[in-house]
């Protein structure tokens, strides 16, 4: 049976609005399966985090992304097309930065990104060289031997070679790895320089950080897809009930809420000049205008009312079930 009219624009939509879509990949080896059933997608423009724990299935994925591996089963589309290591046709469209760079130990930095750049053929290769070695503050070590490197500038060198051919759509696993924490608020704010020309697929174990740059997350764990959308979806899903923290005056009394809806009262914090009230209600409906003009009709004086999310660490240790 042919699709719909319908159906066929919504899926050629989807394709336009995503650079990646992953549907139903799966990954088998020898009594052993790595990634089962994985999909999601990437949208265009975006820096997309993909959060799992060690061994949870995520190299393996993004390495079958990046055309390196094959799949078992299932599809990836990367542009429109289908991914097949064997015809690399999208060679020059995907920078991958893998968790170990792929880097010659024995050749100078400014040699080694010169071969990078032979090999995919860019033009003005000089001044490409001059503009990554800037960005990437690797000018003080253009000269060095790459294996007498520390690992942060090692690292350096790897993101480097993955962005020296300007290609549309970057892989980085664990980019800020061994970084000092001054490199990794320069680097960070590089890749966020980085999504407004190009898409983004970021893997860290530093779950502040995914926080701060990412715009949607998928969470990984034992090769299947635990959760996957934007981090207030991925919030609010699990915030599971409105949960609200309320400062009065200290010494105040907080009146009785009932009448917006079941609720329960948790911690109370005293502070120098209020007392903070944690209050979760059962319905996930943003009542504060409501709630505001209750309290101070009741002659309350407020000092905070706001909502209360959990911690991205939080929903990653429960999509994970990696909590002791």
């Amino acid at each position: 049976m042919r699709p719909s009219y319908s159906l066929y624009i919504n899926l050629l939509w989807e394709e336009m609005d995503n650079i990646l879509i992953v549907d139903g990949v799966s990954k088998e080896y020898p009594g052993r399966m790595a990634v089962d059933q994985v999909s999601f997608s990437v949208k265009r423009g975006s820096i997309h985090g993909f959060l799992g724990p060690n061994g949870a299935g995520k190299s393996t994925t993004m390495k079958m992304i990046a055309g390196l591996l094959p799949v078992t089963s299932g599809t990836i589309k990367l542009f429109g097309e289908e991914v097949h290591p064997e015809k690399r046709n999208l060679k020059n469209k995907v920078g991958l930065l893998p968790e170990n760079a792929p880097l010659y130990p024995d050749m100078t930095v400014e040699d080694y990104l010169r071969f990078v750049g032979k090999l995919h053929k860019i033009k003005d290769l000089e001044a490409r060289l001059e503009k990554i070695l800037t960005d990437l503050w690797l000018t003080n070590v253009r000269k060095r031997i790459i294996g007498n490197l520390s690992k942060g500038y090692k690292q350096r060198v790897g993101l480097a070679q993955a962005i020296f051919y300007d290609a549309p759509f970057l892989i980085l696993d664990e980019p800020t790895n061994g970084l000092d924490p001054q490199s990794v608020v320069e680097l960070r704010e590089f890749i966020k320089l980085l999504a407004k020309e190009k898409t983004i697929l970021f893997s860290s174990h530093v779950l502040s950080e995914v926080e701060q740059i990412c715009d949607d997350i998928t969470i990984i764990h034992q090769g299947k897809i635990r959760a996957s959308g934007s981090l207030q979806e991925i919030h609010k899903k699990f915030r599971q009930g409105l949960v609200l923290r309320i400062g009065l005056s200290s010494g105040e009394t907080l009146p009785d809420l009932s009448a917006f809806g079941k609720y329960e009262t948790g911690s109370v914090q005293h502070l120098n000049t209020e007392d903070q009230y944690h209050l979760t209600f059962e319905a996930d409906r943003d009542i504060r205008p409501e709630l505001a003009r209750y309290l101070v009709e009741k002659g309350v004086k407020l000092h905070t009312l706001m909502v209360e999310s959990p911690e991205l660490e939080d929903i990653f240790l429960h999509m994970t079930e990696t909590r002791r």
